[in-house]
């Protein structure tokens, strides 16, 4: 990968890549494929004198993870399994273990299989809706139970997810109080997609950069 982006946007052979990392053009042709198959943006050759190239506006610069790094990303990609990221969470998990050298990256998977989300998730879950919502810019409607127990049944517009005192956070537009309010999590009862996009809105002044609580419960 490092090769192509810093040949780019000019295109390489797998002759000259092979004889640049010193292996046969069969096993760069292989590698490549593996690359391509795990989502890296390779452009495939075309025509006889066509080389290989990366897409720079699809890929990241290089960064330089840490094992203990390295491994919290694979342990927390590995804990999210389901939803509307599902796929995108394998497919960056495979490229974390892939830089990693062979020490760390069994570390790593081992670590990974060890930690459990005692909520996950099937993809009709109130989370994965909500999930599903904040990435759709769509309208859910909840059935949601407050604090003292009472319920209540509300459109919302999700905006974000947030983690505060080991608990997920829904930030939203209620529009039964017209206002951002905030969620927990685990006190939606039930989630369902109205297909409805949501409007654009002005974020609140209440709203702080740390996306805490400034009247914003309900």
């Amino acid at each position: 990968m490092e090769a192509l982006r810093l040949a780019a946007p000019e295109r390489l052979t797998s002759k000259e890549l092979a004889e640049q990392f010193e292996v046969t053009a069969r096993t760069i042709e292989r590698d490549l494929s593996s690359l391509r198959e795990a989502g890296v943006p390779i452009v495939a050759p075309e025509g006889r004198q066509g080389g290989y190239s990366i897409d720079l506006h699809h890929t990241l610069p290089p960064v330089h993870l840490n094992a203990s790094e390295a491994t919290a990303v694979v342990v927390a990609l590995a804990r999210n399994t389901g939803g509307r990221f599902a796929e995108a969470n394998l497919t960056a998990r495979r490229k974390v273990l892939g830089a990693m050298s062979a020490v760390d990256a069994a570390a790593a998977r081992r670590l990974s299989v060890q930690v459990h989300d005692i909520q996950a998730a099937d993809e009709l879950s109130p989370a994965s809706v909500i999930q599903d919502a904040v990435g759709a810019h769509s309208v859910v409607t909840i059935r949601y139970r407050r604090d003292d127990g009472t319920i209540s049944e509300r459109e919302i517009e999700p905006i974000g997810l947030v983690t505060r005192d080991r608990a997920w956070h829904v930030i939203a537009w209620c529009r039964l109080r017209d206002d951002h309010r905030t969620f927990r999590l685990d006190h939606i009862e039930e989630a369902t997609a109205t297909g409805e996009v949501a409007p654009e809105r002005q974020a609140s002044s209440e709203i702080d950069p740390q996306l805490g609580q400034t009247g914003l419960f309900n």
